[in-house]
């Protein structure tokens, strides 16, 4: 299979995982927020926020070490899985102790401690299921990932929405939640077997010792590179409880999925991208250079809808009667979208290229400015200073990568500069907001579509379209023969 074909095809298998999980979040954390208001919405949420940081401790960059390590040594996918697996397991326990330990010696109400216990056993099952599919895309078997998303996720999501309608409360709803994860584990182990005949789940510390460092470096990219982008959530519940967490949870969770697009890129890209860098690097180059452009071009007229129709969304997904103060906090959103959109591609670029540690210590710092920033900035603006936070620590790790990579391959920065490129951007955001003047912002599907012919026809290059071409050609050639 070709390199084109090995991307295409774990493209769409990356893109039909991350819908499956995002899809059912999305649904579930909907109806919750709407249903059960913003106070159980914040209870919710705050156990999930914690369990979603046990999940980063746990994996400390295993996962991604593995991923990046398998294609550099395919014969030895089951040594390299045991190797990392025995460090898996110790930080789960830990991470799982120190959650409960939370639940114990926190001050927040007798329901949300329970549910920070139940999300204890949902992030051990989680966080190992995570490390099986990193082995799946070491491999570049993307597809078994795909279906155990399937799953666990709309099985989760059809059991919840069940107990939802029988009115069961939100502890029943967090055990269900735990329970699909734990089935989802178990089946992840089968997949892994079938995958790897000779897979061997044995505790041993021989090799710990040579590979620490590597994962050190990998570990602390993990926790600082989600913590910079997630402690605003924690510092919320301890700074302005529940409530304000609700909120800003609600507008969180909207945004999670356009930041699928450049998390099904990456995963897709990753494995093949690791392998690249060591056997062909004018290859890794260019196509790190095209997925950079391509991520670029679709983060203005996503971030455009979004921060123009904030409050259409926010009506439709929650209602404005209570959650009216979301609308603001959205656009600023809007913002954080299409900055990630473009550093997205550097921060794989740095991955691959065996520059973890430079990447690292970016987070690191962009982390640092975060709690500092946030520690005066909550207790005074409440979520508006979060958002603001966000915004100033997203645009920094934006440019530190940019300056990171400068070197390795082309930025993104010459080709928004480029005449023919800023003109279709003004194009688009002067009909967009002539559209929306009018009361007539649904036809700005028109404009997005003038854009993107536009940016077809003068800001891509030859080699561009023929590459994305060809990747059409081979999902059709696919599906004519699945079918």
């Amino acid at each position: 299979m070709s390199e084109y074909a090995k991307i295409s095809k774990n493209s769409g298998y990356a893109f039909l995982s991350t819908f499956f999980r995002l899809f059912a979040n999305i649904i579930l954390f909907w109806i919750i927020a709407r249903f059960y208001g913003k106070e159980i919405f914040g209870q919710f949420t705050t156990a999930q926020t914690f369990a979603a940081m046990c999940v980063l401790v746990a994996d400390f960059g295993l996962d991604v070490l593995l991923t990046t390590e398998i294609p550099r040594n395919i014969n030895n996918t089951a040594v390299l899985f045991r190797r990392y697996f025995s460090i898996k397991l110790v930080l789960t326990s830990i991470a799982s102790i120190g959650m409960l330990l939370i639940a114990v010696i926190s001050d927040f109400n007798v329901q949300t401690k329970y549910l920070i216990i139940i999300f204890s056993f949902y992030a051990s099952f989680t966080t190992l299921t995570n490390f099986l599919y990193a082995l799946y895309k070491g491999n570049e078997k993307l597809q078994y990932e795909a279906k155990v998303s399937f799953i666990i996720n709309f099985g989760a999501l059809i059991i919840i929405l069940f107990l939802i309608f029988l009115q069961q409360s939100i502890i029943v709803l967090a055990i269900t939640f735990s329970a699909t994860r734990l089935l989802g584990m178990f089946i992840a182990i089968y997949y892994a077997y079938h995958l790897v005949p000779d897979l061997k789940f044995k505790v041993e510390f021989k090799e710990t010792k040579n590979v620490l460092s590597q994962v050190m470096i990998f570990g602390m990219f993990l926790i600082f590179g989600n913590l910079f982008f997630q402690l605003d959530t924690i510092l919320l519940a301890f700074l302005k409880g529940e409530e304000s967490v609700g909120i800003y949870q609600a507008v969180f969770r909207l945004i999670v999925l356009p930041l699928l697009i450049p998390e099904v890129i990456i995963n897709s890209l990753l494995p093949t991208l690791s392998r690249l860098n060591s056997a062909d690097n004018a290859k890794w180059q260019r196509l790190s250079e095209i997925f950079n452009k391509f991520l670029l071009i679709i983060s203005f007229p996503i971030s455009i809808v979004i921060y123009l129709f904030a409050d259409i969304i926010i009506g439709i997904v929650y209602g404005t009667a209570e959650y009216s103060i979301a609308i603001p906090i959205l656009r600023i959103f809007a913002f954080i979208v299409f900055i990630r959109f473009c550093f997205e591609g550097n921060g794989l670029i740095l991955t691959t290229s065996k520059r973890q540690k430079t990447r690292m210590q970016i987070v690191f710092i962009a982390t640092l400015f975060n709690l500092i920033l946030n520690y005066f900035l909550i207790p005074k603006y409440g979520i508006f200073g979060a958002a603001y936070v966000s915004l100033f620590t997203n645009v920094f790790v934006a440019i530190a990568y940019f300056i990171a990579t400068k070197k390795s391959v082309g930025s993104p920065i010459h080709t928004m500069l480029s005449l023919q490129f800023v003109s279709i951007i003004l194009f688009l955001l002067l009909s967009s907001l002539l559209l929306d003047y009018l009361k007539v912002g649904y036809l700005g599907l028109i404009s997005i579509l003038i854009y993107f012919y536009f940016v077809i026809m003068f800001v891509m290059t030859k080699q561009e379209k023929n590459y994305f071409k060809e990747l059409s050609i081979l999902k059709i050639n696919r599906n004519s023969k699945q079918t």
